[in-house]
């Protein structure tokens, strides 16, 4: 995986991932854009090669990870809204992968 930019560091693990929610999903997301793909659409299109690889990367891992993980990530630093069940989160985010890129993890 490649590293994190050094304005990350303090995100600790998923820097790059939790940064992307916290930016695209602010509380005006959903004024900005009328759908999550277009949102993913965009949060793709404003990062680098390296800051793709490490989104893809980065959700790959988290998805591997158990479901209160992948809650916590997201509830954690969404500001558009929060999901009450975890699978519901995975799923969510399952799909922002599948919009990224046709790559499977591993």
């Amino acid at each position: 995986m490649d590293s994190e930019p050094a304005y990350l560091a303090s995100r600790g693990e998923f820097a790059t991932l939790k940064n992307a929610i916290g930016s695209w999903y602010h509380q005006d997301a959903y004024l900005d854009f009328s759908a999550d793909n277009e949102i993913w659409r965009a949060m793709w299109a404003g990062s680098d090669e390296a800051g793709q690889r490490r989104l893809v990367d980065q959700l790959c891992e988290l998805l591997s990870r158990g479901d209160d993980e992948v809650l916590t990530v997201w509830n954690g630093e969404s500001h558009a809204f929060r999901f009450d069940d975890a699978s519901e989160a995975r799923e969510f985010l399952d799909s922002m992968l599948a919009s990224f890129k046709d790559r499977p993890c591993g």
